[in-house]
C-alpha cells in the first residue's frame, strides 16, 4: 500500500458494528465514495475507521434513560444536546491519572491505528479524515504522540508515532471553540518527521466548513494555525434544505462536492508518492533522506 487513511468521527451517538472489512458504520458510505471515485487507485490505499463513541455514549444513554421519569419537556431536543455536548465536555482531562476518559477515548483510537498499521508498513504516509469534535480528538492525540518524539528523528514504528503524517482533513470542526482556554495557542506539528522532501512538500492540512454548520469553523485565523493549516474551504454541504441549516454539519459523508475534493487530494498525495518512491530508488546509499522538518508552534 502507497498510503494509509484513517476516518475518525465526531459528536453523537455512534454504532458500535462492522462490516467484513472491518470499518465501522459511520465510515462505510465515505469509504466506499472514495473508492468508486478512485477507481484503481483506490487499491494502493488502505483505510480504517477510528472509532471512539463507545467510551461515552453508554453513560449519556444511561442518562437519557433516567431522563424519561423525569417531567421534562423538549425531550428530543435534550437527547441531541446530551448525545452532543456530553461528548465534548467528558472528553477531557480530569486529573493525573491514565484510567480516564481522555485516555480511554486515545486507546480507542490507538486500537483503530493499530488495526490500519496491521495492513501497511512503519514508513506509510498516513492521511486523517477527522469530523468534528474527531479533529480536537485526533489533534490532541497527535499532540501527546509528538510529546514522545522529542528530537527530529525517526522512532522506531514511524506510523505508529505519527510520524509520517501527510495529510489531515477537518470537517466539521470545532478546535477553536477549545483553545480560547490557552494563551499562546499552540498547534501540532504537521506534517510528521519521517516523510521525504517530494511528500513533506506536498503535504496539506485541509479544513472544510459548510457555511451554515454552527459547529464547523474556520481553523487559520486562530493563533499558530495560518502556518500548519493550508486552507480552510467553505463548501455547502448536504440537500438544498440541509445545507441551509445547521443540519449540515452531519452532511458532510455523502455529500458528493466533499467526497470530490477529497479524492483529488488523496490522488495527489498518490502521486507524490510514487514520485518519492523514485527518488529514493536512485538515493546514493548512506545518505539520511530530508526529515521535512517545518517550523513549528507546538
Amino acid at each position: 500500500m502507497k498510503l494509509a487513511v484513517a476516518v475518525i468521527h465526531g459528536i453523537g451517538n455512534q454504532q458500535d458494528s462492522q462490516d467484513p472489512e472491518g470499518q465501522h458504520t459511520f465510515a462505510q458510505g465515505l469509504i466506499q465514495g472514495l473508492r468508486n471515485r478512485l477507481g484503481i487507485d483506490a487499491q494502493s490505499i488502505a483505510f480504517q475507521s477510528l472509532y471512539w463513541a463507545n467510551v461515552l455514549d453508554k453513560r449519556e444513554l444511561a442518562y437519557l434513560e433516567k431522563l424519561e421519569r423525569e417531567p421534562v419537556r423538549w425531550r428530543w431536543m435534550r437527547r441531541m444536546v446530551t448525545l452532543f455536548l456530553g461528548d465534548a465536555s467528558g472528553y477531557r482531562k480530569v486529573s493525573q491519572a491514565y484510567d480516564t476518559t481522555y485516555e480511554q477515548v486515545h486507546q480507542s483510537v490507538r486500537n483503530g491505528l493499530n488495526a490500519l498499521r496491521a495492513k501497511v508498513g512503519p514508513n506509510t504516509p498516513l492521511v486523517i479524515l477527522a469530523h468534528s469534535l474527531g479533529g480536537h480528538i485526533i489533534s490532541n492525540y497527535i499532540w501527546d504522540q509528538q510529546k514522545l518524539n522529542a528530537t527530529p528523528s525517526c522512532p522506531r514504528d514511524p506510523f505508529l508515532a505519527m510520524e509520517t503524517l501527510v495529510g489531515l482533513v477537518t470537517f466539521g470542526c470545532n478546535i477553536p471553540l477549545f483553545t480560547f482556554a490557552y494563551e499562546p495557542v499552540q498547534p501540532i506539528r504537521f506534517p510528521g518527521h519521517c516523510l521525504d522532501e517530494r511528500l513533506s512538500q506536498a503535504a496539506r492540512w485541509l479544513n472544510v466548513y459548510a457555511p451554515a454548520d454552527l459547529l464547523g469553523y474556520p481553523l487559520r485565523p486562530v493563533q499558530g494555525y495560518a502556518a500548519v493549516v493550508h486552507e480552510d474551504r467553505p463548501m455547502a454541504v448536504g440537500s438544498w434544505f440541509r445545507r441551509h441549516t445547521p443540519l449540515s454539519h452531519l452532511e458532510y459523508w455523502h455529500d458528493t462536492r466533499f467526497q470530490n475534493y477529497l479524492a483529488r487530494h488523496l490522488r495527489d498525495l498518490l502521486h507524490a508518492c510514487s514520485g518519492a518512491g523514485e527518488a529514493s530508488s536512485i538515493a546514493q546509499p548512506g545518505l539520511p533522506s530530508s526529515l521535512g522538518v517545518h517550523s513549528s508552534t507546538a
